[in-house]
């Protein structure tokens, strides 16, 4: 099984690189093949939710665990999994925002919903100021996220 990278145009799907076209010029022309489309994650999209996360770990006074708080904004966030326990109360685990669990689209919408939960956790901070502020923080702590 062949990873290829595509880029989207007017006339469909595309090679993006050179070895996603080389792999290309394997497949025969008028054949069907199936493809999961997935657009890949973005490692500065990463570096933001982790700055995000441990920002506001370190600006709040209830969790001793960044294990247990970065659990406890998943979940408030709504990126769980529910389960039924043998007592029949429902439980929730929050997922896993590992780069092989989420696409960038995926994982957009999570990072998008923990930044509301991280706004209310800080108090008064808005939406745009804590944007600013994870973006700094993570220039700081892991290398520019421009990218």
């Amino acid at each position: 099984m062949a990873q290829l990278y595509l880029k989207r145009t007017l006339n469909g799907f595309a090679p993006a690189d050179e070895p996603s076209m080389e792999a290309c010029r394997r497949y025969k022309l008028g054949e069907v093949y199936r493809a999961d489309v997935v657009k890949p994650r973005s490692y500065q999209h990463h570096k933001l939710c982790m700055a995000l996360l441990n920002l506001t770990y370190g600006n709040q006074e209830r969790y001793s665990s960044f294990e247990h708080f970065r659990k406890a904004v998943a979940i408030e966030a709504g990126h769980v999994e529910e389960f039924i326990g043998l007592d029949g109360a429902i439980y929730l685990q929050p997922k896993s925002i590992s780069y092989g669990a989420l696409d960038e689209v995926e994982f957009t919408a999570v990072f998008r919903s923990m930044m509301t939960v991280c706004c209310k956790i800080l108090g008064d901070m808005g939406y745009d100021e804590l944007e600013g502020e994870v973006s700094k923080y993570a220039d700081q702590h892991y290398g520019s996220v421009a990218a």
